[in-house]
């Protein structure tokens, strides 16, 4: 009785501690270990695990080897067969005596990993606690030297001590491709990840089309357009730039005070639509934030046939097409919805697609042609449809173009109103100037200050007085709009003052008289061109600036003056100084 209880506690504690075993098992080893669909490699540290795993939806679907983390089996970061899945449960991982690591299933060999060239028998294939799967040999000085590693062939995921980018040496190139679909992990998607070692940066290529860039590496630890929370973990890239390698990789370690529930492991994944996620911070960079007319946060714009504008983009919009407006699918299954989307936007008339593929895969697409109803709620189907952006310059432009059209006309009949009363000012002004007494009385009226310019302003009988009643002693010549006196000649002769009647020399600043006649010979030159404006004429009269000398004016002693001959010819227009008459207004 003892004896056989003894035997069946022995067999009991055999089983538990071979299973125990089995499940904790991170290596494979030469000549007789393998690996089926019913037991897996765990790494030392739980968080890795090498097994089969069933992908694929209802209606197609396959056996694939894969890495997966933290018991997820949904989508490995890592895949053995991804183009070949297995449509039963008889694949196989061995490392046979030989020293050869293959996948094999019932029809045959499905992926050569390692062939030894030589016969060994000291090899290990071992799931590491970095999630490399990996191949050791270990020879007889206790040196292990690897002959194998699954992070050289990356599938859809970026792990820390993973790398990106070129080996010079093999030709190798390390890069991501993402899956066709969310379930479909075929290497046949859309996008890749790849690192351009001449801008320093992370590259997302759609069908080998630039489709967004990290921006060139900034320090180790950033990129211009990724932004890493550090709250819970340190990031540290690693740039390689050698005759060997051009390649980038990265690191993380958990702050000291980050909790130990927190310490999370860091990886990026490659998802179908053209994100790149941080499993840890839930960032996402690129993929639909990419809409095809923006190309801020990295995103390129899109090539775009003559029917779309830059302001035409991709838009995620909750609703319905009514039943008459015409659609058509498209049952291809190598066609992932970025492809839909591709096809529609280089389609003039196509206005939009649904957001799933057309079978249980999730590839395939819809195309629909015709006016797209919103559901304000949201709580219609979504599609991705094709809209005419209104930026935010120009919603400012609706929102304000009403408010600044009344402004603008209120500021008009503001301005009307204030000119209106200025020229009846100056009309009040030049009508007391011109009713003042005789021209024995000529007295000088101070401005009133409202233009802001300290000027003496004389009536016409001042003026009157000071050209002996325009007295033709004083005439210089004539044009269209009257006679020009003889400032010019007292002014080449140096004596311009003497053109002031004695009466008012005594009473007059001379500083002020001698800028006024230099202002004036100015305003009388004979090229239109080099007579000051208006407003250079204040600002003459309002500074001490140096003025340039005055040129020959218009009308001088030089040129012939035309004397009326009968009073019976016909009046001309014009000037008869032989020089054209302006429009009079001020320039």
């Amino acid at each position: 009785m003892l004896p056989s209880m003894a035997r069946r506690i022995y067999r009991f504690f055999l089983v538990c501690f071979c299973a125990s075993h089995a499940l904790a098992a991170d290596t494979l080893y030469q000549g007789g270990d393998s690996l089926n669909s019913s037991n897996t490699l765990v790494s030392k540290n739980g968080l890795f695990t090498l097994g089969f795993t069933w992908l694929g939806s209802a209606e197609s679907n396959g056996s694939y080897l894969g890495i997966w983390y933290n018991n997820d089996t949904s989508h490995p970061f890592w895949l053995a067969n991804r183009d070949k899945p297995v449509a039963d449960n008889s694949g196989v991982l061995a490392l046979d005596g030989s020293g050869n690591m293959k996948l094999t299933y019932s029809g045959g060999d499905l992926v050569d990993f390692y062939s030894s060239s030589s016969s060994t028998t000291n090899l290990t294939a071992v799931l590491e606690d970095s999630g490399n799967f990996v191949l050791k040999e270990t020879n007889s000085g206790g040196q292990q030297d690897y002959l194998w590693r699954s992070f050289d062939y990356p599938t859809d995921t970026f792990l820390p001590g993973m790398k990106l980018g070129i080996n010079h040496t093999s030709g190798q190139t390390w890069s991501l491709m993402s899956w066709l679909s969310d379930i479909v992990p075929t290497p046949a998607g859309p996008f890749t990840l790849e690192w351009d070692p001449n801008g320093k940066e992370l590259v997302i290529k759609r069908r080998d089309v630039i489709y967004w860039t990290s921006g060139p590496l900034t320090s180790n630890t950033s990129f211009e357009n990724i932004f890493q929370y550090t709250g819970l973990l340190d990031y540290s890239f690693i740039n390689v730039s050698n005759a060997h390698e051009d390649s980038i990789m990265f690191t993380v370690s958990a702050y000291q005070y980050t909790p130990q529930d927190q310490r999370n492991f860091s990886m990026w994944q490659m998802k179908y639509d053209g994100n790149i996620v941080d499993n840890v911070t839930q960032l996402g960079y690129g993929g639909t934030s990419c809409k095809g007319n923006n190309a801020d946060a990295g995103c390129e714009k899109w090539s775009r046939p003559s029917c779309r504008s830059s302001r035409n983009s991709f838009e995620l919009r909750s609703g319905s097409f009514v039943n008459t407006v015409r659609s058509k699918s498209d049952d291809n299954s190598s066609l992932s919805i970025s492809d839909c989307k591709d096809i529609c936007w280089n389609d003039c008339s196509c206005s939009g697609v649904t957001t799933r593929g057309n079978n249980g895969n999730n590839t395939g697409c819809t195309f629909f042609y015709g006016k797209f109803t919103i559901d304000p709620s949201g709580s219609a189907i979504q599609y991705y449809i094709i809209v005419s952006q209104v930026t935010s310059g120009n919603r400012l432009f609706i929102i304000l173009a009403p408010v600044g059209f009344i402004s603008m006309m209120g500021l008009a009949g503001l301005l009307w109103y204030l000119r209106r009363r200025r020229l009846r000012e100056k009309y009040l002004k030049l009508n007391e100037l011109l009713t003042l007494d005789s021209t024995n009385d000529t007295p000088e009226l101070e401005n009133d200050g409202n233009k802001g310019h300290n000027l003496k302003v004389y009536s016409a009988a001042t003026i009157m007085a000071a050209t002996n009643s325009f007295s033709a002693d004083n005439k210089l010549g004539q044009g269209g709009f009257g006679p020009v006196y003889k400032a010019w000649e007292l002014w080449k002769a140096g004596t311009p003052f003497e053109l002031v009647d004695p009466i008012l020399r005594e009473s007059c600043s001379k500083d002020q008289v001698l800028r006024c006649i230099h202002v004036g010979l100015l305003c009388v030159e004979d090229n239109a061109m080099d007579r000051p404006n208006m407003s250079d004429v204040i600002t003459m009269l309002t500074s001490e600036a140096q003025l340039r000398l005055p040129k020959q004016p218009a009308f001088s002693s030089a040129r012939i003056v035309v004397e009326e001959t009968s009073s019976s010819k016909p009046a001309e227009c014009g000037s008869i100084n032989n020089v054209t008459m302006s429009t009079m207004e001020a320039r």
